[in-house]
């Protein structure tokens, strides 16, 4: 299921008890929604009586959360590294060849994008050249984008693919009401007007156009979640010199720098309730088995002797890279199948190196580079996490609805010539859909848990 669709589909689901005895989903709000309504096993005993192996190694994680109104409704995955989100990338083999440095703030990014566009660094021609890689608002991950417009990644999210929002005269304010959202679409509206990002994002759904233009290397930045590797891993194949790089978040009007980092916990794993008993046992059982350090490393790493060797200091080095791609990485990389822990525990940059020479990468000192790059910028910029322990009603009601509204209304004002007539429309729509309810609600919950920026 795409994680797109993921909240629809549980939905679809539970509601005709057709779900798998195993969910999961990594949203608060659902996790709520469904404990309120009694559609998932209440865990506790299940887990203290079959999961003692999940409670020693996801421990961390169960303390900060999966519970409601005090009693546990999903298992949390453990984040062993939670040095992870969307950050910028940007091609540095672009950067060296204009002599120009990574932007600090979002005039510089202007600047940068307006340079591949007009001088091509890449040699792709001037009218292939995507300055900035951007798809379909929904796809579009713009945590680091509104992050440069003061919007702290950390504060709850309406669901959209933007940072939370913003604690202003102790209350919150959602991201496209916050003080710098206004700028940031008429941003955005510029880079459309001038050929900085495609025209045709609005329909690229599907990422498609975005992995070809960096499969075919014609694209200069961009945001998700990758390091940067797998996107050299692509565009290498068009352009062998590419070198992908993580930079620092921009520089916001106030002096700040937000980089949305992850909690220790990651998704919540659930048992539907139409699942019986047995199921549901057999479940737990089958996620204890899922936590036992061993059988972690077989679900991350393969089998040893037959994708992996120890050296002397414990480090697995890959026996062939390209079986290892074929049997192990496409779906270990991504955290598919050990669901209860996502990832291992940071790495140095000397371990890296040494990965990337006995795993024979292409550029050992670039692997441990980029990966380095990417973990200190969430180790050096992530706000503290908070963790909201009410549930909210009116935003378990009306969330998705919001969140469609705000995604269509985005693509409107990028695309629009008046984009602040445009942004003036979405809020009052916004207004409509009970979007200040919302937030007071968010507030409310904020201010019981003791919040302070």
């Amino acid at each position: 299921v795409a994680r797109a669709e993921a909240e629809n589909k549980l939905n679809v689901w539970l509601a005709s008890g057709e779900a798998p005895d195993i969910i999961f989903t990594y949203d608060t709000n659902t996790l709520f929604k469904y404990a309120q309504q009694g559609g998932i096993w209440e865990l506790d005993d299940l887990l203290k009586e079959y999961g003692p192996q999940i409670t020693a190694n996801n421990q961390k994680a169960l303390d900060q959360a999966g519970t409601y109104e005090g009693k546990r409704f999903a298992i949390t995955a453990l984040r062993a590294n939670p040095n992870v989100g969307a950050v910028f990338k940007i091609r540095q083999d672009w950067l060296d060849k204009l002599n120009m440095k990574a932007p600090t703030t979002v005039d510089e990014l202007y600047q940068v994008l307006k340079a591949f566009k007009e001088k091509d660094p890449g040699n792709v021609g001037k009218d292939k050249v995507v300055p900035y890689a951007f798809p379909a608002i929904g796809k579009a991950f713009m945590y680091a984008l509104s992050s440069a417009f003061g919007i702290n990644p950390k504060l709850m999210s309406n669901g959209t693919d933007l940072a939370g929002g913003v604690w202003e005269n102790d209350k919150f304010i959602s991201n496209i009401a916050a003080p710098g959202a206004r700028d940031m679409f008429k941003f955005l509206n510029k880079l459309y007007v001038e050929g900085l990002i495609p025209k045709e994002f609005g329909t690229d759904v599907n990422n498609q156009q975005l992995n070809q233009y960096i499969a075919q290397g014609v694209a200069g930045f961009m945001e998700n979640n990758d390091s940067g590797w797998a996107l050299t891993d692509s565009t290498m194949k068009a352009v062998p010199d590419a070198r992908w790089m993580p930079i620092d978040p921009l520089i916001s009007s106030d002096g700040k720098q937000y980089a949305g980092g992850a909690a220790d916990y990651g998704m919540f794993i659930m048992v539907p309730k139409a699942s019986k008993e047995e199921q549901a046992i057999a479940a737990m059982k089958y996620l204890n088995w899922m936590a036992d350090p061993e059988v972690i490393k077989t679900l991350q790493s393969g089998i040893e002797g037959t994708h992996y060797t120890l050296d002397a200091d414990g480090i697995q080095i890959p026996i062939d890279p390209e079986k290892n791609a074929r049997e192990v990485t496409w779906y270990a990389g991504s955290g598919d199948l050990a669901i209860i822990q996502q990832g291992q525990p940071l790495s140095s940059y000397d371990t890296l190196k040494i990965l990337g020479e006995k795993g024979k990468l292409f550029d050992p000192e670039y692997y441990a580079a980029v990966n380095t790059k990417y973990n200190d910028i969430f180790a050096k910029y992530t706000p503290k996490t908070v963790e909201i322990t009410d549930p909210r009603p009116f935003a378990q009601k009306n969330q998705e609805t919001i969140k469609k509204f705000i995604n269509e209304s985005i693509t409107k004002i990028i695309v629009s010539s008046d984009p602040d007539k445009e942004y003036d429309a979405m809020i009052e729509g916004w207004k409509k859909l009970g979007g200040e309810e919302y937030d007071n609600e968010l507030t409310e919950a904020y201010k019981k848990v003791n919040y302070q920026p």
